[in-house]
């Protein structure tokens, strides 16, 4: 096996632990699945309202920010095995996990910690963006990838409230991660 695919498996690796976890917790009744809000959302309308104005808001920041040259992409260059797998885990698996995790489990922790809906939702967004590995970078790419991440994750959380579903955000947060993954193929055309 060579280097690139071990590198890529471990940073997958995580993600699918966390998946197999929780599906043993809710197998054993150890958890049910309402406490993940994984049931459909109130409405198709509300979802396909929440994932059609994420996705015209990411392609707007993106074109925005493309076009006053603060969009850096880093260039791919991975071969075709690591580059499915690391396709994978972060357009499927980290947005699933990352969902179950942060606006399921951790957003329903700091709503009973601050009795107020808004300021829970700020501190998973934080948390979240805290981690996240370019928010330790120092660089204005990394400044704005931390700005765009926390507006992410508190449209992410009130999707979750008011679709009553973590489909919708999980929905949101691929669709994200995909046009981050396109335009680093696309951009180095």
């Amino acid at each position: 096996m060579s280097e690139e695919i071990r590198s890529a498996i471990l940073r997958v690796l995580p993600f699918i632990i966390v998946l197999i976890a929780i599906t043993v917790l809710i197998r054993n009744k150890k958890i049910t699945t309402q406490a993940f809000y994984l049931n459909k959302p109130v409405s198709k309308l509300t979802y396909f309202i929440w994932v059609g104005a994420f996705l015209v808001y990411s392609i707007l920041t993106d074109f925005i920010l493309y076009k006053t040259g603060n969009l850096e992409i880093a260039k791919w260059d991975h071969k075709l095995l690591p580059s499915i797998i690391l396709i994978t885990g972060a357009v499927i698996l980290g947005p699933l996990v990352e969902e179950l995790l942060f606006r399921a489990r951790i957003f329903d922790l700091m709503i009973r910690w601050f009795k107020n809906l808004h300021l829970a939702n700020f501190v998973q967004a934080c948390i979240f963006v805290l981690l996240h590995h370019f928010t330790y970078l120092n660089t204005n790419s990394s400044y704005i990838d931390i700005v765009q991440s926390l507006g992410d994750a508190i449209l992410f959380g009130y999707a979750r409230i008011y679709t009553r579903s973590i489909y919708t955000s999980t929905t949101m947060h691929m669709t994200g991660n995909l046009i981050a993954t396109i335009e680093r193929f696309i951009f180095q055309l």
